[in-house]
């Protein structure tokens, strides 16, 4: 299935995409952690505001607010094609194993990495603040409805902290929101 962006100024979107073969790479704390540092350089490199994310085990929900003109490709190629190298290199030397789930056989033999599943994941546009508040607490609530833990506040790979004045991984801006520069 094709992704379709629609590049509209002023709007979010809502981004979920998984880990080849829906791996549970992310279970491996340091993975998230490699994951969110990824996405806080393409964050700062592609001028979007973060308005909310959860790294659940086999996949990431995120929701953003790209500034001024942009094109989603380019925003979600900075995000995944950084953070897979990262990653990939890093399993390589502290998680064999999972490296090799994460291998396409090529056609003329032998194999290359992957780390996300193909195509483009999920992306929707978020017009509206009500949509926007729902999508907040269903990215937040991920990990409690998994039972990952017990309460959104336990899970550390969220900016749920970041409504409540915590620091989190990466920061979260509310500007979407308020209308404030």
């Amino acid at each position: 299935m094709r992704r379709i962006s629609i590049n509209e100024e002023g709007h979010a979107h809502a981004l979920t995409f998984s880990t080849y073969r829906r791996a549970p790479v992310f279970l491996e704390p340091s993975c998230a952690d490699l994951f969110l540092d990824a996405f806080d350089v393409a964050r700062q490199k592609q001028g979007f505001d973060v308005l909310a994310y959860v790294v659940m085990p086999e996949h990431v929900h995120l929701l953003i607010a790209p500034q001024g003109d942009y094109a989603m490709p380019t925003i979600l190629q900075a995000i995944k094609q950084q953070s897979a190298k990262r990653l990939l290199d890093h399993l390589e030397q502290a998680s064999p194993v999972m490296a090799s789930r994460l291998r396409v056989p090529k056609k003329g033999g032998g194999f290359e990495r992957r780390f996300w599943q193909a195509g483009g994941g999920f992306d929707r546009n978020v017009v509206t603040m009500k949509y926007a508040r729902t999508l907040v607490d269903y990215i937040h609530q991920n990990p409690v409805r998994r039972g990952l833990c017990s309460l959104a506040s336990d899970y550390e790979w969220s900016s749920y902290g970041a409504y409540y004045g915590e620091a989190v991984r990466v920061p979260v801006s509310l500007r979407w929101f308020t209308g404030e520069d």
